[in-house]
């Protein structure tokens, strides 16, 4: 008899508490346990590469082409959240992250999250070969830190230029004007 998999709703959940809980381990120190960061930086990465290269996808084909309505404002949030991780760390930044992070996960779990929501377009088996998947998804490449003039350290500036990204249309709406 096989075991059955995770769904991979419960697999976000739980990888964000390992994401959170080397996020506090990193802050712990006084001048950044760095290891700790960087493990968790290249997960974050991974994390949200998973989000959108496997659970989005799979819902909008389940939604006939259909993006689910929270889609794009999780879009902003990560590439907020990535362009944070783009400067080298210190506390300052690290609370950053954590006050961004803290109200994204919040938009993901429990009732009525996002998670609930794509479960409710999935049937079990799609929900466990997405978990499948993303406890198989590869490593993400991790550039090195970037301190230029036009690095964000804040989560005001990192989602500010992150709501100019352009909302996708769903299928329907492809081709008629805005």
């Amino acid at each position: 008899m096989t075991m059955p998999g995770v769904e991979i709703g419960a697999y976000l959940v739980s990888d964000h508490a390992r994401l959170h809980a080397l996020l506090d381990r990193a802050m712990a120190v006084r001048d950044l346990d760095l290891a700790a960061f960087a493990e968790f930086r290249s997960g974050l990465l991974r994390h949200i590469a998973i989000e959108e290269k496997v659970l989005m996808p799979a819902v909008r084909k389940a939604r006939g082409g259909e993006p689910l309505e929270r889609a794009h404002e999780l879009r902003i949030d990560h590439a907020a959240l990535t362009s944070l991780l783009v400067p080298t760390p210190d506390q300052g930044l690290c609370h950053e992250i954590l006050s961004l992070l803290t109200v994204h996960d919040a938009k993901e779990e429990g009732p009525g999250g996002v998670y609930e929501e794509c479960g409710r377009w999935l049937n079990d088996e799609e929900r466990v070969l997405l978990g499948q998947r993303a406890t198989s998804f590869r490593e993400i490449h991790v550039s090195p830190h970037f301190d230029g003039p036009t690095v964000h350290r804040t989560a005001e500036s990192a989602l500010a230029s992150a709501r100019r990204l352009r909302k996708p249309m769903g299928r329907k709406h492809r081709g008629s004007p805005q």
